[in-house]
């Protein structure tokens, strides 16, 4: 930390010296101009192009390939003009084909894969040449909007109110776009420039043609855009949108047998609003009342058998829209590992946090996720180069109802009334070759309910600084951030925290770390630096390291899965993207990776190589080979004393067919195995039909079996346990096997009304054998009960009663039996019918059918009849919106 510190601060020093304008911008070489010509009326969008107005603009018809033929012009003929009238921006598109007959037009749902011919636009309406909004559209109107962040990323959540259609005729096809400026967010400036690339695609010839053209040894980015003149100067206008909502909702769902709190079915309706305020042409106010922060789409199922929190992503609108600018700590780096979160916007609205369950709690109605009363967000841009983001939200304290082993009901809080801030600075200079930003965060929760006291921390605070430094015409950068934390509560939340996967603070030998439970704060710092050179005819590469110290903490609303480690990542690669007889491209790549903890243990290590390619065919294969020399494992215990972890290694195998047709066959296959006799065979099958242009159905099937020698199950206390410091660590053999397929289906009737169906069986079995203890710190060795240590037997309920060392005077103890098989049914449908601009209605249907009996063997015909077995749980939705723009 001491050396990465030093070094943003330096490497973010220009741009607070560098003034926010143009200077030093690296341009395009001959960047093209599209001259927007001025009107005063009004255009009647339907896709014809035959609005006299039309006639007022200068078309552009210079575009060059990128794809197939470098360098070359495209290869049917292709011209765009452009409006700029009061209050919108007009983009009209003539798409010559000699072949129209051939012209690839699929309907899909918007921001869908268009998977056929289309224009896109793309504007820098900041002239940062740094981020831009993209719109697309294929030839049977199908269309998607996005935006485009610092690092090329697409956001679809951005969903923007506008026109677009389209004809084809037997000259070709034609596009016709309305952009509100409204909808753009933009600096006001008297010279009217802006930033414009417009791409062609035409999926028959795998062609790609840009009208500001850039080589593929170059990096194809926003900065690489030509210019958009004729703007003038324009206004700054207030926009107001509004977007109320009404949603009625019903769940049914299986009881237990004299359950007092429910009785199979749950009907709710609500009303809410959400609003957009413009307070500039470049800032934004979003604010919601009664949000509706459901998801559309479940997660899918998991059994996670690890100390590890599982990652999901977030999907509510409201977050993920102008997420961009909430991201901190962004790298060009390619290889890089144990990534930290400060802001996961899924831990606000997050399921409560106190769980009743267990011996007294025979009957529990609690809610299954916090009830967020208000959110406020405001992101924009200044004058002055700096990019702001300010999101504040609010969540309910939650009750949950029991009735205990008497009868007597009992109500008590699962989740505190909290508060979340996030607070985001950036500021791009010289022409967005240089940033730089801030980050704070802070929560804060009641602590008037004891119980949520002694386990939740009452105050959470982060704050860093982070940036990017591009050179070379961006064909270098160095990116970096240093992030401190802040945690307070009572020391039994802070003794949580110091026990948690995340650190082991109790690990009895690790003599770097205090722990202690009477503490009542604790304070860490995370940072990451990495070279990285991105562009190149050939060599790219990265060089990264990362810094997590024990006590670094952003659980509260963020994520992260480790601290006290280091990490040294290396990566080097070799691309050709020029066709040649085998490959139309292909690249191999090396890396490494190296962490340690903070006594310099080495808990990891890998060397892996990596080739791929597209042939000339469209057909495209990979393969990875992977050597893991071993180490150190300080997380295998689980608060215990550090383990080896033996070597291994891994194959992995890719290949797909043609993505050119109207079906797309593909599998990849993973082999995995250590020293010690674990092994894992995964196999991911894949297969996409169109079976017509407006329907999409794909398989995702996957089927693994493992062996894993050393699987965690217990830590029981034992003070003759002298050589592993006064506990027993007890494992097992761990056999797996798990099957599922995710199944997806996508009709979509017309631009504005599709159908998606989503279904995941899932069912995976754990088979225990073999439990056993660590014979001693630092190694990979144990002892197993029944043959080298002690005796065990397992009696009529299924418990293992385990005496460790026979008629010694270790302590016997028990533990149930480990064994599980589990099943999982997840289904979802959803109508989708945008009915005016901005405002839809939904419905949609949630089944979900679960269930987890004590035994381990995998059965495929008994399991899977098995799913349909359980009690199903429906739930039915009706959801409306109406977008009212002011």
């Amino acid at each position: 930390m001491r050396v990465i510190l030093p070094l943003v601060l330096f490497a973010a020093l220009p741009a607070f010296a560098q003034a926010p304008d143009s200077a030093g911008v690296y341009q395009h070489e001959d960047a093209p101009t599209i001259h927007a010509a001025p009107i005063s009326e009004h255009i009647r969008v339907d896709g014809k192009l035959d609005d006299p107005a039309w006639s007022k603009a200068t078309p552009v018809d210079r575009f060059t390939q990128r794809d197939p033929d470098e360098g070359r012009p495209v290869s049917e003929r292709t011209e765009v003009r452009v409006l700029i009238g009061e209050d919108a921006l007009y983009v009209g598109a003539r798409l010559y084909d000699r072949e129209p007959t051939k012209v690839r037009r699929r309907l899909v749902r918007r921001d869908e894969d268009l998977a056929s011919d289309y224009l896109a636009v793309l504007i820098d309406s900041y002239h940062d040449h740094l981020t831009a909004y993209r719109f697309r559209v294929n030839p049977a109107g199908s269309y998607d909007d996005s935006y485009i962040d610092s690092r090329g990323n697409a956001d679809f959540s951005w969903d923007p109110v506008w026109n677009v259609r389209t004809t084809v005729d037997s000259l070709g096809w034609t596009a016709e776009m309305e952009i509100p400026l409204s909808q753009l967010r933009y600096n006001p400036s008297p010279e009217g420039v802006w930033g414009i690339q417009v791409r062609r695609w035409i999926d028959r010839k795998q062609e790609l043609a840009e009208f500001s053209f850039t080589p593929k040894k170059q990096q194809s980015d926003v900065s690489r855009f030509g210019h958009l003149t004729g703007l003038g100067e324009l206004s700054a206008p207030r926009h107001v949108e509004i977007l109320p909502y009404s949603l009625a909702k019903a769940d049914y769902h299986a009881v237990a047998r004299g359950d007092p709190f429910q009785d199979g079915s749950k009907k709710v309706g609500s009303v809410g609003a959400d609003l957009k305020y413009g307070l500039t042409s470049n800032l934004t106010l979003d604010a919601t009342v009664n949000p509706d922060f459901g998801q559309v789409e479940v997660d899918p199922a998991v059994v996670n058998l690890t100390a590890v929190e599982t990652f999901f992503p977030e999907r509510r609108p409201f977050f993920i829209e102008g997420a961009d600018l909430f991201r901190f700590g962004q790298s060009r780096s390619q290889n890089s590992f144990n990534s930290t979160i400060p802001f996961h916007a899924r831990r606000i609205g997050r399921a409560p946090q106190l769980t009743l369950s267990g011996g007294g709690y025979n009957y529990v109605d609690g809610p299954s996720v916090t009830t967020i009363d208000a959110a406020l967000k405001l992101t924009g841009k200044t004058r002055s180069g700096w990019s702001v983001g300010v999101l504040d939200a609010v969540t309910s304290r939650e009750r949950a109802r029991y009735l205990d082993d008497v009868g007597l009901m009992h109500r008590v809080p699962v989740e505190p009334l909290t508060n979340y801030f996030v607070g985001r600075l950036r500021r791009e200079s010289g022409g967005g070759n240089t940033s730089v930003g801030l980050l704070g965060t802070a929560v804060a929760r009641d602590g008037s309910d004891s119980t949520l006291a002694s386990m939740l921390r009452s105050r959470a605070f982060t704050g860093g600084v982070d940036f990017n430094r591009y050179w070379a015409n961006r064909n270098w950068s160095l990116d970096g951030y240093v992030l401190g934390s802040y945690v307070r509560g009572s020391a039994g939340a802070i003794d949580r925290a110091q026990r948690s996967s995340v650190r082991y603070y109790q690990r009895p030998d690790a003599d770097h770390l205090r722990y202690d439970p009477t503490r009542t704060f604790l304070t860490g710092a995370a940072g990451q630096l990495s070279l990285n050179k991105i562009g190149g005819e050939h060599w790219v590469g990265t060089a990264t390291y990362q810094d997590w110290s024990p006590g670094f903490e952003v659980n509260d609303v963020g994520y992260m899965n480790a601290a006290d480690a280091r990490g040294f990542s290396w990566l080097a690669l070799y691309k050709e993207n020029k066709p040649g007889r085998i490959f139309h491209n292909w690249d191999a790549f090396a890396f490494t990776n190296h962490s340690f903890n903070y006594a310099w243990d080495l808990t990891y290590q890998g060397y892996e190589a990596d080739a791929e390619g597209t042939f000339r065919n469209y057909w495209y294969g990979e393969t990875r080979v992977s050597w893991y020399p071993g180490g150190y494992d300080d997380r295998l215990t689980r608060g215990g004393p550090m383990s080896r972890v033996p070597p291994g290694g891994r194959v992995r195998f890719t290949v797909n067919s043609d993505f050119r047709k109207s079906y797309l066959a593909g599998w990849q296959g993973n082999w995995t195995w250590d020293d010690a006799g674990g092994r894992s065979v995964q196999h991911n099958p894949s297969l996409t039909l169109h079976p017509s242009s407006s329907a999409l159905l794909r398989l995702e099937p996957t089927i693994r079996v493992s062996r894993d020698m050393a699987q965690y199950v217990a830590t029981e206390s034992d003070p003759t346990a002298t050589v592993t410091y006064g506990s027993r660590y007890v494992f097992a053999t761990l056999d797996q096997t798990s099957i599922s397929l995710d199944t997806r289906l996508n009709w979509t009737f017309s631009p504005k009304l599709s159908l998606q169906l989503y279904l995941q069986p899932f069912v995976v079995s754990g088979l225990y054998k073999d439990l056993k203890e660590l014979a001693a710190p630092r190694k990979y060795d144990f002892s197993v009960y029944g043959r080298q240590a002690g005796t065990i037997q397992r009696d009529s309920t299924g418990v293992y009663q385990i005496d460790p060392d026979g008629p010694g005077p270790a302590t016997a103890f028990s533990i149930p039996d480990p064994n599980f098989n589990f099943r999982s049914l997840l289904g979802n449908a959803v109508l989708r019918w945008e009915y005016r601009p901005g405002s839809a209605v939904f419905l949609v249907w949630q089944q979900s059918r679960s269930e987890e009996q004590p035994f381990g063997d995998f059965d495929f015909s008994r399991d899977f009849r098995a799913l349909l077995d359980n009690g199903p749980e429906n739930i039915f939705a009706v959801k409306a919106t109406y977008w009212l723009g002011i």
